[in-house]
C-alpha cells in the first residue's frame, strides 16, 4: 500500500493529535507528512455581511490563529528533516477539499481521528470521508497502552463478484503494508453474515454455520491470505452480526488497526443503512483503515 506522501487532519478537539500521531507512526522514513488544519467563518464569506476589507481581515486573523495553534500544538510530534508541511486550509467542508487534494496531489493516505456520534439525518465527516475519498482512510482510535501489534484484515470471503473479491485482495495488500510498516502481526477474518434478531431468536445456529464455512471456505481463504503473508492459525471465521462481532474478535486480538473494504452510498439508503465500514466504526474502539475498490 502507497504510504506517502500521508495527509494527516489536525483536530482542535483532540489534545492527543491521535491522526498526527497514527500518521507518524507508519510514515516511511523518507517518507512526506502534510498537516492540514481546517478554519471557516462563512460570515467572512458572505457577501453584504461584512465590508471587503473586514472580511479580509477576519480571514487573515483565523487563518493566523490557526496556524499559531497547529505548530504549537504539532511542534513536539513533528520530526525534523524536512518531511513535514503545516498547512492552513480555509473551506466550509472538509470532505470536498480533502477529495480534491487527495486525487490532485497524490496522496497516499488520509489520516483523521475519529468521531463516532452519528443521528438519522446527519452524515459525520467520518462516514463521509469513507464514502467518498478516492485513497485509502484510517480513521484513528485511541492509540493502545500496550501495543499488541496486530492487524485485522477483514474480508468476505463468501462473495463470487469480481469487485468484492478483487477488494478482498486489496484489504489483504493493505494490512500486510501495514504489518510492514509496524512490524505487526497480521490475522484475517471473514464473518458469515446472521442478523441480531435471528441469531437472538435461535433462527439459524451460528456454530453450524461456521463449521460449514470452514468446511467450504477455509482452504481457500488460507490459500490467499497466506499470499499476504497471514498464516493459516490466523485466518478466522466467525457467524454473527458482522458489527458486533468484528469489533469483538479486534478486542479479543488487541488489534492496533482493523482494514475494511467499504463502498460508498449517498441519499437515504446511506443514511439508513450505511455499509458493513460504518456500522463497525460505531462499535470499533481502535483505528479503523477503510479501503474503496479500484
Amino acid at each position: 500500500m502507497k504510504l506517502d506522501p500521508i495527509l494527516a487532519i489536525a483536530d482542535r478537539d483532540d489534545p492527543r493529535q491521535l491522526a498526527v500521531r497514527a500518521a507518524l507512526d507508519l510514515l516511511p522514513a523518507t517518507g512526506r507528512l502534510r498537516v492540514a488544519g481546517f478554519v471557516h467563518e462563512p460570515a467572512a464569506d458572505e457577501p453584504g455581511v461584512l465590508s471587503v476589507k473586514a472580511a479580509a481581515a477576519l480571514r487573515r486573523a483565523l487563518r493566523a490563529d490557526k496556524r499559531a495553534w497547529l505548530e504549537r500544538h504539532t511542534a513536539g510530534l513533528l520530526p525534523g528533516g524536512g518531511r513535514c508541511g503545516i498547512e492552513v486550509v480555509w473551506t466550509p467542508d472538509l470532505v470536498d477539499w480533502v477529495v480534491e487534494a487527495a486525487t490532485r496531489d497524490g496522496i497516499g493516505l488520509v489520516v483523521k481521528s475519529g468521531h463516532r456520534s452519528e443521528g438519522l439525518f446527519y452524515t459525520p465527516t467520518d462516514w463521509r470521508l469513507l464514502r467518498a475519498c478516492p485513497v485509502p482512510v484510517l480513521i484513528a482510535g485511541p492509540r493502545p497502552r500496550g501495543r499488541t501489534h496486530r492487524i485485522l484484515a477483514t474480508v468476505d470471503a463468501g462473495s463470487t463478484d469480481p469487485v468484492q473479491t478483487a477488494l478482498n485482495r486489496k484489504v489483504l495488500a493493505a494490512a500486510a503494508g501495514l504489518g510492514a510498516a509496524l512490524g505487526a502481526r497480521v490475522h484475517a477474518a471473514y464473518v458469515v453474515a446472521i442478523s441480531a434478531v435471528a441469531r437472538d431468536m435461535d433462527l439459524v445456529d451460528p456454530a453450524a454455520l461456521e463449521r460449514r464455512a470452514r468446511t467450504r471456505l477455509g482452504p481457500s481463504l488460507a490459500a490467499l491470505a497466506s499470499e499476504y503473508g497471514v498464516r493459516a492459525d490466523d485466518v478466522l471465521i466467525r457467524a454473527g452480526p458482522p458489527d458486533r462481532v468484528l469489533p469483538a474478535i479486534a478486542a479479543r486480538l488487541k488489534a492496533d488497526i482493523v482494514v475494511m473494504g467499504t463502498v460508498g452510498r449517498s441519499g437515504i439508503a446511506g443514511k439508513l443503512l450505511g455499509n458493513t465500514a460504518e456500522q463497525v466504526l460505531q462499535r470499533l474502539r481502535t483505528s479503523l483503515l477503510a479501503v474503496r475498490p479500484d
